[in-house]
């Protein structure tokens, strides 16, 4: 088999709390190997650590307001309702993007928010915001097709790891991880990609759903058996690849407890900024029968499910259309809540739809009222939880600004969440986040801003120990695979983690390369299809 150049695994939400310990009992011989010889370093991710933004910022190098990528949905024209973020709304280049435009080889596998998967000189399969119907899952377009022949069903680790009683079911992890293997070693065969980058999800999905469990378990628990998974389908990645092959592993964010859910919309209620409809709203009763129509289906066979969505995709999207969001009142309303990190938008006259702040002096004096308030806002038990409140302006800067709330609530060690719901009010500013799909299930873990980078093989400076962030990994893959680094890219070299004989061989090159940008930019926006928001409604990302 052919070796690539340079290997990128990304483990989503993996985290150096978890792994070191399990490391140091024995139980992650694979991920000890590329540590024992490598440079390893937390790796600050964005604010907020959540994966559409996080993982689109590792792989373009530049911040959220040039490549368009904040959150899974983002506001329409209206400005209040909410329409699927897919990778077709990024409006930088990814790595692989300029590496295919320099002719070199890529093979990209399921890294998020890469849906419709652009065409590469190599490969692409799309990540967790891909449809389940077979439109734009690949390039080329055709290998869809192809790798059902060879493999069957795809067991892509898009959803949680529930079987139909909302039960944790590791086999589905392992499962998914050994076909995932099994495809890398196929596709590598056949295209012979200098640069690899494959993506696994499983880590995320069991911090939401078990942390607790690690707390108090350790290594007989849920997280630490599918921190296991993880590592023998990377060792078994690591066979095929040859004797010490360069190797980078990378989390788009850590992971960590979840002290609670604030409904920031019902805070902002309680301080007068927004206001409720009175009675029923607009879309209640419609609301209700969309909800009905997915309960029903979901008691179906799994493929009667699909064969539904396949058949009689017109009533799928009437029934999306009808959860549609309405409780509160525009007209009155000075700020509103969306997401479920922790996002204020002023309803700006001009702007929203019904806006009623006045752009300008009113807009700032109101903005700064609600962050002085924001940074005292206290949990049930009286305990401030706010870390930061951010200006959209004071983190991120570019044309893609105004797809940015207007705030940014940093909770401390993003430890709670702030849900904007927009569906329903709450007694109180407690709230939570419910797998639809399974109500007896709610997230009890979250993210913590430090993920992992572990750089292993002929170009690493062993036992380096460094601290980055996660715009520095495009700069970092570019030069490991020789290729000059782009004036724009706002990350950094990680030289520290290199060989300093390696860096005494090979200077930096920096380059002008807009052109590969400016194509990007020009990319159409695609809307996603319903079945995407099905499955993030049933991840709890969106309500």
């Amino acid at each position: 088999m052919p070796i690539p150049e340079l290997t990128v695994i990304g483990l989503d939400a993996a985290t150096f709390d978890v792994i070191d310990p399990l490391v140091q009992a024995g139980d992650l011989p694979n991920l000890a190997r590329l540590l024992e010889g490598g440079a390893r370093g937390s790796l600050r991710s964005t604010t907020h650590p959540l994966t559409p933004l996080a993982w689109t910022t590792m792989v373009t190098g530049v911040n959220a307001g040039r490549h368009g990528i904040w959150d899974f949905t983002e506001r329409d024209e209206s400005g209040y309702g909410m329409r699927i973020v897919n990778g077709s709304r990024t409006r930088a280049p990814a790595v692989w993007s300029r590496l295919s435009a320099s002719g070199r080889r890529v093979g990209i596998i399921n890294v998020p928010f890469t849906w419709p998967a652009r065409e590469v000189n190599g490969f692409a399969i799309a990540g967790m915001d891909a449809a389940a119907r077979e439109d734009g899952m690949t390039s080329p377009r055709d290998l869809i097709a192809e790798l059902q022949r060879h493999f069957g069903r795809l067991l892509l680790d898009h959803s949680f790891p529930l079987d139909n009683r909302g039960r944790l079911d590791l086999e589905l992890v392992r499962k998914a991880c050994a076909q995932k293997v099994e495809i890398v070693d196929w596709l590598v065969s056949r295209f012979a990609p200098e640069l690899l980058f494959v993506v696994f999800m499983a880590a995320d999905h069991i911090h939401h759903l078990a942390w607790p469990e690690w707390e108090e378990r350790g290594r007989d628990s849920t997280v630490a058996e599918v921190y296991r998974i993880l590592d023998s389908a990377l060792g078994t990645m690591l066979e095929r690849l040859g004797h010490d092959p360069s190797v980078l592993v990378v989390s788009d964010h850590g992971g960590g407890s979840l002290q609670g859910v604030v409904n920031l919309n019902a805070w902002l209620a309680e301080q007068g900024y927004l206001h409720y409809a009175n009675g029923h709203t607009n879309g209640d009763m419609g609301r209700a029968l969309g909800r009905r129509v997915f309960e029903l289906r979901r008691k179906l066979p799994q493929e009667w499910r699909y064969s539904l969505k396949q058949r009689l995709p017109r009533l799928r999207e009437r029934a999306y259309r009808l959860q549609a969001p309405s409780v509160v009142d525009w007209h009155r309303t000075e700020a509103f809540s969306y997401g479920i990190f922790g996002n204020v938008v002023l309803n700006v006259a001009g702007r929203e739809q019904f806006g009623i702040v006045k752009p300008g002096a009113e807009y700032e004096r109101l903005r700064e009222e609600i962050r002085e308030r924001l940074l005292d806002l206290r949990w049930l038990d009286g305990e401030k939880i706010v870390a930061a409140v951010h200006r959209r302006e004071d983190l991120y800067v570019g044309p893609q600004l105004e797809r940015i709330p207007d705030l940014i609530v940093e909770f401390r060690d993003y430890a709670w969440l702030g849900k904007g719901n927009l569906s329903q009010r709450t007694p109180t500013i407690e709230d939570a986040v419910s797998i639809r799909a399974h109500p007896t299930q709610a997230y009890v873990g979250s993210h913590r801003p430090d993920g992992i980078f572990v750089l292993s093989g002929p170009a690493a400076r062993a036992g380096a120990e460094l601290h980055g962030g996660i715009a520095d990994i495009a700069p970092t893959i570019l030069y490991l695979l020789g290729e000059p680094i782009p004036a724009e890219l706002e990350g950094r070299l990680l030289a520290e983690a290199i060989d300093p004989a390696l860096l005494d061989e090979r200077l930096p090159e920096f380059a002008d390369t807009e052109t590969v940008a400016a194509l990007v930019a020009a990319t159409p926006e695609l809307e996603s299809p319903p079945d995407v928001e099905e499955r993030l409604r049933s991840l709890g990302y969106i309500e």
